[in-house]
């Protein structure tokens, strides 16, 4: 049996397929793009990182109107101080969260988890001094139904920037 290196017909034709096999070029440029997802450019248009910013109010607008309706109907007392207090604090959370994926979301898959880190920190920090404040005797409300509203806006926000950021990541050049 004869080795294949000693057959020229058939190192000719893999010399052949290889050449034919394209090199892929290294990717330059921005891990994502900036091009609207919904949109002209030129006008309103809902990109990667509008997206990232526009998450946060939106997540706690829907779960305060859902709140709202579900302990209205079974008539609950609502601390509705309270209830906006906590979405302000959580809206002001979210969007420091998103600024540093927003920045460095066309950096990379491993910029884009560094920024959601950076970004779980923000949140963090901001919604405790954000609750301190609002929770100050100045303003007068009821502690632990702002603690309560709080927590309540905080786990379904935490939900939506986890999903941002994989959506990110996934969509995100290596």
């Amino acid at each position: 049996m004869t080795m294949s290196y000693e057959q020229p017909d058939i190192i000719h034709s893999m010399q052949q397929t290889l050449a034919a096999v394209p090199v892929p070029k290294p990717v330059h440029g921005d891990a994502i793009s900036s091009k609207p997802l919904v949109g002209p450019e030129i006008r309103l248009s809902l990109s990667p990182g509008m997206f990232a910013l526009l998450a946060a109010p939106i997540t706690v607008a829907l779960t305060m109107v859902t709140a709202w309706v579900l302990l209205t109907t079974v008539g609950v007392n609502v601390f509705f101080r309270e209830m906006v207090a906590a979405g302000i604090v959580n809206t002001v959370g979210g969007v420091f969260a998103s600024i540093p994926l927003f920045i460095l979301m066309k950096k990379g898959t491993a910029a884009i988890a560094q920024a959601g880190i950076l970004g779980i920190a923000l949140r963090i920090g901001s919604i405790l001094m954000g609750t301190m404040v609002a929770g100050a005797q100045a303003w007068q409300m009821h502690t632990m139904p702002l603690v309560y509203w709080v927590m309540a806006f905080y786990f379904p926000l935490l939900m939506v920037e986890t999903g941002v950021i994989a959506w990110l990541s996934h969509k995100a050049r290596h």
